[in-house]
């Protein structure tokens, strides 16, 4: 099957993606802990829905890009202050162990907005899949339902890893004891803190 070969490259790609710690990560983790599975689910399509919104405009608008790559500054310098203010309210917050009811109607929009948020405005993340583009488009063998069905299956794996991290995270929630929480809590705005520092650090 033709087919078969980008949807197996696109697995293994998106395995590897998934194992990357990065700034979504922490995040995704942090929600998931403390607001519960459903949250850290719509964080998940929030970033899901953030790669394929770059993936488009890489893809179908590159003769654009040397405008996204001169606002590269601009977003990097965003980018990180959103990361920094992410991190330091994440260190110096006391959050209790508490059950989290995952029935109780609450609005999750804002976790997939700050799960598109935090991506889309990370320049590396378009400079990222730009690479990514160039490479797949230079496999000759690819046509172009060959491409869509790589990058439709990068996405859906990697969705499909940050929706088992969610769960693994709620989960062992309850296996946590307070002064845990906090550490975590710490090391988590800590590494958001970094990530943005180093973000604004690439773009002066």
């Amino acid at each position: 099957m033709p087919m078969l070969e980008p949807v197996f490259s696109g697995f293994t790609f998106g395995l590897l993606l998934a194992i990357m710690l990065g700034p979504v990560f922490f995040a995704l983790l942090q929600t998931s802990l403390h607001e519960g599975f459903k949250a850290g689910v719509h964080m998940a399509l929030g970033v899901c829905i953030s790669d394929a919104t770059v993936i488009a405009i890489c893809y179908f608008f590159a003769a654009q890009l040397n405008l996204m790559e001169q606002n590269k500054s601009v977003m990097g310098w965003i980018g990180g202050c959103l990361l920094i203010g992410f991190g330091i309210v994440n260190f110096i917050k006391k959050t209790k162990v508490k059950e989290v009811d995952d029935d109780k109607k609450t609005v999750h929009a804002k976790f997939m907005l700050q799960g598109f948020l935090l991506n889309i405005l990370n320049p590396a993340v378009l400079l990222f899949w730009l690479s990514v583009i160039g490479i797949v488009s230079l496999k000759e063998n690819y046509t172009k339902n060959d491409q869509i069905a790589f990058f439709g299956s990068v996405l859906l794996t990697v969705l499909g890893t940050d929706l088992l991290k969610s769960f693994v995270a709620n989960r062992i929630k309850n296996l946590l004891k307070q002064n845990v929480i906090v550490w975590v809590n710490r090391v988590i705005g800590c590494a958001l803190i970094g990530f943005g520092i180093h973000m604004i650090w690439k773009v002066i």
